[in-house]
């Protein structure tokens, strides 16, 4: 079955996993419209989280081929999802692949994220950060993630780490909390003297 007709540039980001192939298959296929296209699978993933009807019919493969594209295609039409969307749920429906869904979702949001310069930021904290904090934190990542990068930026509470920071920034995990500085130097009060 042919998906996609006119292809599109690929992502910036790769994954050489099943999943990442077929969210790059996606992403190439939706050309000028990866807008909408993003837009309408951030809605699948959350007709998935809010639906357990919606979920379960996603990921049962005894539904027959039939049944389970016929829903889909009525779900999608009903959202006024785009044509490429609704192609690809084809797709993935006949090659048995569509309970691999949320998967593919979650890697072509990296996709997205990736093409529009976007750099999720999750900072946890001890307690709740002021807003001032909250604008030192953002303006210090920014300058991190240099010129024309857009900080997606989130913010948690985990009385456990005791103080300081917890910084997921993109891929990477940088841990001032008060909490890891204590296990460093436990495990530097263990080590025995040679």
């Amino acid at each position: 079955r042919a998906f996609a007709a006119a292809m599109g540039p690929k992502p910036k980001h790769e994954d050489g996993t099943l999943e990442g192939r077929y969210a790059t298959a996606l992403f190439m296929a939706s050309g000028g419209k990866v807008d909408k296209v993003y837009e309408d699978m951030a809605g699948l993933r959350s007709m998935m989280q809010e639906s357990a009807a919606f979920r379960t019919m996603v990921e049962t493969p005894g539904i027959d081929v039939d049944s389970k594209t016929k829903a889909l295609e009525a779900v999608c039409k009903k959202a006024g999802a785009d044509v490429a969307v609704i192609n690809f749920l084809k797709v993935l429906v006949e090659n048995k692949r569509i309970a691999k869904l949320g998967r593919i979702i979650d890697l072509f949001e990296v996709f997205y994220r990736a093409e529009k310069n976007l750099v999720p930021c999750k900072v946890t904290s001890a307690s709740p950060l002021s807003s001032a904090q909250k604008k030192q934190v953002q303006q210090a990542m920014e300058k991190r993630a240099g010129k024309g990068a857009q900080m997606i930026m989130e913010y948690a509470v985990n009385p456990a780490i005791l103080g300081g920071l917890v910084v997921k920034f993109g891929e990477a995990v940088l841990d001032n909390s008060v909490s890891t500085r204590l296990e460093r130097l436990q495990t530097q009060l263990l080590v025995p003297l040679s």
